[in-house]
């Protein structure tokens, strides 16, 4: 029985759906639970460690917090040293033995691994936890750890409480006496090349030099300044223009000046007080006036007075120009002079000072090895109270009912989540690869119980008359859902027949009558119905091997085209079979009765139904002559045959169908009909 393809693809999904997801969960649940469990046990102790520090190998295992004590870090190392937990692994009974030797060959390391110390921030709590595939193993270890830390903790204080003191006083003496020897070379040495300070200008060399590099400097710009005046004047005096003189203050020009300025304010002021008229006849405006006219009279007498004597010392100012410049000149030369002769001894004083500084940093990680060796000696002689260390157990480690590690719920959900998703991805990939992109459908209209006669009816060709009860009966099913490839820019104004598989074509050729067998064959060689009843058994040229199809009146707007077709072996077999024997030159009908009368076509149009329906064809009401013929030209235009010979193998064709047919093509060279295949394999010869 045959199912449709949405039918075959939905199938197709749930076995790739469901073989991916049972064999990636069945390995991911394999996988999962087949880990061993790990326990975890810990235990809390509160550490004092006071002022003992015991050696211990660098441990593999443990963590060290941020913001610890130095002593308490060391501990952490001291709790999962290899020794540690040799000494307890040594003190295990004959069957807790017998377990961690099953851990490996180094049953030690095995343990030590496992082993991790963490210490609470801002405390001296220190959590010890063990990790392994057993869990009284893993519980027993850390309590056993901390007895044997608190043991080995005592025994250690006792052996260094009576030396320890001794050892820190001969430590710190040891390093006073290096001390004092390196302070006293170094004062030899700063008093023999007269260093005053680690600080370079507190020193008086230094400081003397560096005075008469600032003075030479200031020479140097006296001079460029004074040569800049010279060369001015020089030539100015050559131009004859007036040279920029030294500027003498007149003190008798600037009071007559400010007593003249007096008096215009004064006399300002009474304009805006009084009107000119009043004014005029003031005496004391009018003596205003007199005392300022008489002061801008001095102050223009003294301008010309000061003028004349500018001009008698230019030639004494430009002498003195001279002797400046030749002054700052002896100077400049004097003082690079004094400089060069001390370079060599600042030399030589840099030299002594950075062996200073280099002595000083000698002694600087002395002093701090005397200062913490001082303080160390401070807190041991304190008490001895301080310096007994102490541990108390806060939490003790109880064996672990439920395993750490794996988590095996968690982790089976996620094997199956990820499954499910991978198997969906799986899916997908599988069906973009086996996509067949489904045309769009048009929904047409199932037959009425009283079509119109006309072959354009949807009805036409199905066997029915009007008013029949059958026909009346196909009324309550659906539309039937019509395939178009929508490439088309409109839609026709006709819509073509169903499209059948070819293994659906094999059922109907399986199930068919021989009648409607032959009727079949022809329609999948593209013959039309009222073709195919037309034929004689004179059509049949057996020795050209030909079938010929005469021209007709079909309808009041169709006719058939006249056309030979290939009479290949399949289809000359089957009009044997039909005939018994073969036809030649004989009018008697192909498609025929007993009585030699051509059969109706919708008899046979409905005997073409009881085939599609025993084939178990999807739909069987949409087989029709029409959509076998259909299926033949779809079968031909999709290969690229050229229109031209497309409607000489199926005839003439209206305008409507050829744009049809002309959607399907593919893209590329249009070929001839000798091209292409015009058997389906449905109707192909079996070897």
């Amino acid at each position: 029985m045959f199912s449709s393809p949405t039918q075959r693809a939905n199938r197709r999904k749930f076995l790739v759906f469901s073989g991916t997801f049972l064999i990636l969960a069945a390995i991911g649940l394999l996988y999962s639970y087949s880990r061993p469990a790990i326990y975890l046990a810990s235990t809390r102790v509160q550490i004092n460690p006071g002022a003992v520090q015991v050696e211990a190998a660098v441990s593999t295992g443990g963590t060290q917090g941020a913001n610890v004590p130095r002593s308490l870090l060391n501990e952490l190392q001291v709790l999962t040293s290899r020794p540690l937990v040799k000494a307890v692994l040594e003190k295990m009974s004959g069957a807790q033995r017998d377990t961690a030797s099953r851990l490996g060959a180094d049953p030690v390391a095995a343990l030590q691994t496992g082993l991790q110390a963490t210490v609470a921030e801002g405390t001296n709590v220190v959590e010890v936890s063990s990790r392994g595939p057993d869990a009284a193993l893993a519980a027993m270890l850390v309590n056993e750890l901390v007895v044997a830390y608190t043991g080995q903790l005592n025994d250690a204080y006792a052996k260094t409480s009576g030396s320890s003191l001794t050892q820190i006083n001969d430590e710190v003496t040891q390093l006073t006496q290096k001390v004092q020897t390196q302070r006293r070379q170094m004062e030899d040495f700063r008093l023999r090349h007269n260093i005053v300070s680690f600080e370079r200008e507190e020193n008086e060399a230094l400081g003397r030099i560096k005075g008469q590099t600032e003075a030479l400097n200031k020479a140097q710009e006296k001079l460029a300044i004074a040569e800049g005046k010279l060369r001015a004047m020089a030539e100015s005096a050559a131009g004859g223009r007036p040279m920029a003189a030294p500027v003498r203050p007149n003190a008798t020009l600037d009071n007559l000046e400010q007593r003249a300025s007096q008096a215009r304010e004064e006399l300002s002021e009474l304009s805006r007080a009084y009107t000119s008229a009043y004014l005029a006849m003031d005496p004391h405006a009018r003596a205003v006036r007199n005392r300022l006219a008489e002061l801008e009279r001095q102050v223009a007498n003294q301008r010309q007075s000061s003028g004349q004597v500018a001009r008698s010392d230019q030639s004494s100012a430009l002498a003195d120009a001279r002797d400046e410049v030749n002054a700052a000149r002896d100077t400049v030369a004097r003082m690079a002079q004094q400089a060069a002769g001390n370079r060599g001894a600042l030399q030589q004083f840099a030299a002594h000072f950075n062996d200073f500084r280099i002595m000083r940093d000698e002694l600087a990680p002395l002093e701090a090895l005397l200062r913490d060796a001082t303080q160390r000696k401070a807190r041991q002689e304190a008490g001895e109270a301080a310096r007994r260390p102490s541990v108390r157990v806060v939490e003790p480690a109880f064996i672990p009912r439920e395993p750490w590690q794996p988590q095996y719920t968690r982790d089976a959900a996620i094997v199956l989540g990820g499954a499910f998703l991978l198997a969906l991805l799986v899916m997908w990939v599988v069906e973009l690869f086996n996509r067949v992109d489904a045309p769009p459908t048009w929904i047409v209209s199932q037959p009425s119980p009283h079509p119109p006669p006309y072959p354009g009816n949807p009805n036409y060709g199905l066997g029915y008359e009007s008013g029949q009860d059958n026909v009346a009966a196909l009324a309550h099913r659906k539309p039937l859902a019509v395939e178009y490839d929508g490439r088309m820019s409109m839609l026709p104004s006709a819509i073509h027949s169903r499209e059948l598989l070819q293994e659906e074509l094999a059922g109907i050729l399986t199930n068919a009558t021989p009648p409607v067998l032959l009727f079949t064959h022809l329609l999948l060689r593209g013959v039309s119905p009222e073709e195919a009843v037309a034929l004689r058994g004179s059509d049949v040229n057996t020795e050209v091997r030909t079938l010929h199809i005469a021209s007709g009146q079909e309808s009041d707007d169709a006719r058939t085209t006249a056309r030979d077709i290939p009479l290949d072996s399949a289809l000359h077999e089957v009009i044997v079979n039909t005939f018994k024997i073969t036809p030649a030159g004989d009018a008697q009908p192909l498609l025929g009765d007993a009585n030699a009368k051509p059969l109706a076509l919708n008899d046979l149009t409905t005997e073409l139904l009881y085939a599609a329906h025993d084939a178990g064809v999807d739909q069987p009401v949409e087989v029709t002559p029409d959509a076998l013929r259909h299926t033949f030209a779809a079968f031909l235009a999709r290969q690229g045959i050229r229109m031209a010979d497309l409607a000489r193998a199926v005839g003439k064709m209206s305008t409507a169908q050829a744009a049809i047919y002309s959607a399907m093509a593919p893209a590329g060279k249009r070929l001839g009909l000798e091209q292409v295949e015009r058997l389906m394999s449905a109707v192909r010869p079996t070897a």
